[in-house]
């Protein structure tokens, strides 16, 4: 990601900082509509923007062992991670943070269940330089 995509970033995030303030005058529900807009624009640009780390990690790991598991647990994980974390804080900001909780323990059981099949793996991996 280069310097140029955080500029982007940084210049959406302030215009939509700076809007929202205007309409939390108006109604707090329409500046949390610009929030949410904001922020899934800055998702999928950089989500877009990341897309090639994502493949030149994915070429350097072999494909079918464990290490590739690892990466492919990894990358689950980190994108259930951001993925809670935005919604949370957007509950937050709404004042819903009984919510934003649920969110955030959604997203750890997701990433729980996501790291089974790894744990899975090591497990088997654990019996089978016991029988040795």
């Amino acid at each position: 990601m280069s310097a140029g995509v955080v500029l982007g970033v940084a210049v959406c995030a302030l215009c939509a900082a700076v809007l929202g303030a205007a309409l939390k005058r108006g109604g707090k529900e329409h500046a949390l509509l610009l929030s949410t807009a904001a922020a899934v624009v800055i998702l999928v640009f950089v989500l877009k923007s990341a897309a090639p780390l994502v493949e030149q990690l994915a070429g350097l790991v072999p494909a079918g062992s464990l290490s590739g598991l690892c990466l492919t647990v990894m990358l689950k994980a980190a994108g259930l991670t951001i993925l809670g974390q935005l919604a949370a804080h957007l509950c937050r900001d709404g004042g819903e943070t009984a919510l934003a909780y649920g969110v955030e323990l959604a997203a750890k059981a997701a990433v729980l269940t996501a790291a089974l099949p790894l744990l899975t793996r090591l497990l088997e991996y654990l019996g089978e330089i016991v029988k040795l």
